[in-house]
């Protein structure tokens, strides 16, 4: 004997399998749907790598183009840098000096631990004089030696080196008052 349950689910099933209850009802082709599909995803994944691939080629164009602009730009200031080696042994010799202090200097601002944002207005100031500097370096290749041209050059490397100096005088004030303060 079957149950109520079964016997509905039977009907139903026997529903199903009867295709001739609704002969205006088309059964889909699921392997033709499929098919689309499918045909549907590959034009996607093909537009996509087309994609891709257009992307990586315009990156690889801006990349080479940067790239060869540098270069460019390298070999223009080497080929064109001009010191005060080229006016005397000895002025050589007076801007290695100053570059070195220069350079010693700015390693004891970065070794102080102080953060970068906190010696920006330093930043700002060496670009200045570096500007300066580079015009005095232009007005010696086309004026030649001129005193007054090597003069400005020393004058930027005594600046710089005062303003470092005034930065890491700041930075010691900062220490000790940091250090007062934890005493108290």
């Amino acid at each position: 004997m079957k149950s109520k349950f079964e016997e509905v689910l039977d009907a139903r099933c026997r529903m199903q399998d009867d295709d001739s209850r609704f002969p205006d009802v088309e059964v889909p082709d699921d392997e033709k749907i499929w098919k689309g599909i499918s045909a549907e995803l590959g034009k996607t994944r093909r537009l996509r790598i087309g994609l891709l691939s257009a992307a990586a080629l315009i990156l690889l164009l801006i990349s080479s183009a940067v790239t060869i602009t540098l270069v460019i730009k390298q070999r223009g200031t080497t080929d064109s840098e001009y010191s005060l080696l080229n006016v005397s042994k000895q002025m050589g010799e007076e801007e290695a000096f100053f570059r070195l202090t220069v350079y010693q200097k700015m390693d004891e601002v970065k070794k102080s631990g102080v953060r970068v944002d906190d010696y920006n207005e330093m930043m700002d100031q060496l670009r200045q004089i570096d500007l300066q500097y580079q015009t005095y370096i232009v007005d010696l290749q086309e004026l030649g030696n001129q005193p007054k041209i090597l003069k400005g050059i020393i004058r930027c490397y005594e600046m710089k080196i005062r303003v470092i100096e005034k930065t890491l005088n700041e930075i010691a004030k900062t220490k000790h008052n940091e250090n007062e303060k934890h005493i108290l």
